[in-house]
């Protein structure tokens, strides 16, 4: 049973790395839904029309998605 210890790390090395690759996949998809739902131009607010403000609410609503797929994932 020597060999069951790098097994078990490994299978929690690449699962943490899907998992890590999951939860980007699915903010950035947040995103880009939110974008479309609430008709959004995040380039022109953020870039074009200097939003603080805007940028402030996206940051949030990333940190809140972050935390509710992290717990998704976790549990």
């Amino acid at each position: 049973m020597a060999t069951a210890a790098p097994l078990a790390f490994l299978w929690s090395f690449f699962s943490t790395i899907l998992y890590s690759a999951l939860g980007i996949v699915l903010l950035l998809l947040t995103l880009v839904v939110a974008n479309k739902v609430f008709r959004l131009n995040l380039h022109r607010e953020l870039v074009d029309e200097h939003n603080t403000a805007f940028g402030v609410m996206i940051a949030g609503l990333a940190i809140a998605i972050g935390l509710i797929i992290a717990g998704t994932i976790t549990s």
